[in-house]
């Protein structure tokens, strides 16, 4: 009696071992189940395709000023930044720009608001970096940029929260209520036009839904709480589509900000965000830091898997690695060949002990370094 009750047992166990997915969904939709087995998308892996296939940065790629005092009002407090969106020259291939935040006078990430600006830096050595400071895109107060190409403008969107003020003399903090605005450029240098505010709210994401199938003006944009909204152009009405179920409030398992949005080469929608499990967990900002959301449909159901994409530490080509204490605004960079294969992966760090705030950028998988040899670097 006893092996008719364990057999069933073990084949049910088995079973379970075998059949790793059952369907691409099963494999977080950055790969294929085949034969019950995810076969990952480059610059994704594990079992379920749910984590970054982050390799070794360079040290000193990236952009990291804090060590710079330049201008001389700067004193010896250095020139702290956040996040960075990789965006490759449209007229130069092997011209790289990174737009991100810097945070004037010398200030800090705690000052962000108001002291933050829109800045721009450029790497001729490639999409990791390391980039130089090349000009201020928009005074203070800027913060949160999301800059994509629009086909359909045939021009730079960019969106940001922030409104325009005189800076206080000293190192501080404000609160203002958070109103996303956007503002279009013919060239990632410039002239870039006065924002238009659209809507209340914080931390966008754009994705334009023009394709050479659909030639569309149609603007999804994702906020705080990966709530998404849809826009029949960018100065349009943006019409709120979707709100996720999970529970978005402060200190639950499923708290995020900082998304990222895009679409896939099958169709198939994702968001990267700051995961704020560490604070919910353990009170502090270290270590599971990065979540990954998916959707076959933009105002579908979407998966909230409660595992890491991506944590704090960093591994360096020399060997050592740094943990830092926190890291968030994650973005990433794509091929331009129509498969939208993951190369880069940037981010805000902040390390133990320091409030000098800069950028890291890491290559997803073979295919970057792949990249960097078809650009000859």
């Amino acid at each position: 009696m006893f092996s008719f009750i364990l057999v069933p047992v073990l084949l049910l166990v088995l079973t379970h071992l075998i059949q790793a997915c059952a369907s691409d969904d099963d494999c977080s939709l950055n790969g294929l189940c085949v034969q019950n087995t995810c076969i990952c998308d480059p610059g994704w892996t594990s079992s379920d395709c749910g984590k970054l296939d982050l390799y070794p940065a360079t040290r000193y790629t990236g952009y990291n000023w804090t060590h710079v005092n330049l201008p001389s009002y700067y004193g010896t407090k250095g020139n702290s930044s956040w996040g960075g969106q990789i965006i490759q020259d449209r007229t130069d291939r092997t011209l790289f720009h990174l737009i991100l935040e810097h945070f004037s006078w010398g200030c800090g990430l705690s000052a962000w608001r108001p002291f933050s600006v829109i800045a721009r830096a450029e790497s001729r050595t490639g999409p990791a970096g390391p980039y130089h400071y090349a000009q201020e895109l928009y005074g203070a107060f800027r913060h949160n940029p999301s800059t994509v190409w629009s086909e359909a403008d045939n021009a730079y969107l960019m969106y940001t929260i922030g409104i325009e003020t005189e800076l206080p003399t000293t190192c501080r903090s404000f609160k203002w209520a958070n109103n996303i605005s956007v503002a279009t450029a013919p060239d990632i240098r410039g002239p870039w036009n006065k924002f238009t505010p659209i809507m209340n709210g914080t931390n966008p994401s754009a994705w334009p839904l023009w394709t050479s199938e659909s030639p569309t003006s149609d603007i999804a944009l994702a906020v705080e709480d990966n709530v998404i909204f849809q826009a029949p152009d960018f100065e349009g009405i943006y019409d709120k589509i979707k709100i996720q179920t999970w529970n978005t409030s402060d200190n639950s398992p499923t708290w995020t900000e900082d998304p990222f949005l895009w679409r896939d080469k099958r169709g198939n929608w994702h968001i990267l965000a700051h995961w704020m499990i560490d604070i919910a967990e353990r009170g502090e900002k270290y270590p599971r830091v990065g979540a990954h959301l998916y959707s076959r449909d933009l105002s579908g159901n979407w998966t909230f898997k409660l595992q890491e994409a991506y944590n704090t530490t960093v591994v360096f080509t020399d060997g050592g690695r740094t943990d830092y204490m926190r890291r968030e605004r994650p973005k990433l960079f794509f091929s331009d060949d129509g498969e939208m294969t993951l190369l880069y992966f940037s981010s805000g760090v902040q390390e133990f002990n320091s409030s000098a705030t800069y950028t890291v950028i890491q290559p997803l998988g073979q295919r970057a370094k792949e990249y960097e040899e078809a650009l000859r670097f």
